[in-house]
């Protein structure tokens, strides 16, 4: 294996450059009409972690994050008609599946989401306890 691969495809009649050539056609399509965009925080997570010149700046840094990115999105999404002779028929058992399965995830990501908003609120009191312990005697309010 090449160190530059994840994994290597080993079955008979399957042309591996096409499946690639087909997978990075797909993510080029997806990153043009902007479907990542909203997933990606890397140009901004290596740019701010840069500046972070002490713990102190990386801890406030990483707080931001979670305050930014605890919510985890629940609402409805399309499911799109792929095509197909029987692209309609696959679209009718999803929307059904989905909405037999609504109840269950929908109560799952709620209880994520307030335990996610629980974790973050404890940080930032937390981050504010040691911000307070750590000013000088005479900065801080009696």
């Amino acid at each position: 294996m090449a160190d530059d691969q994840t994994f290597e495809i080993q079955t008979e009649g399957v042309n591996v450059d096409e499946v690639m050539r087909l997978v990075r056609e797909r993510v080029e399509k997806k990153r043009a009409a902007g479907v990542y965009d909203r997933y990606n925080l890397t140009g901004i997570t290596k740019l701010e972690v840069a500046e972070a010149k002490s713990e102190e700046d990386f801890l406030r840094y990483s707080l931001k994050m979670l305050q930014r990115t605890h919510e985890i999105d629940i609402a409805d999404f399309p499911i799109p008609n792929k095509g197909g002779p029987f692209g309609w028929l696959a679209v009718i058992v999803k929307k059904i599946l989905w909405s037999l399965l609504k109840f269950y995830t929908w109560r799952m990501w709620t209880q994520q989401r307030e335990f996610n908003a629980q974790v973050v609120n404890t940080l930032r009191a937390l981050n504010r306890k040691i911000d307070a312990l750590a000013r000088p005697p005479d900065e801080k309010k009696d």
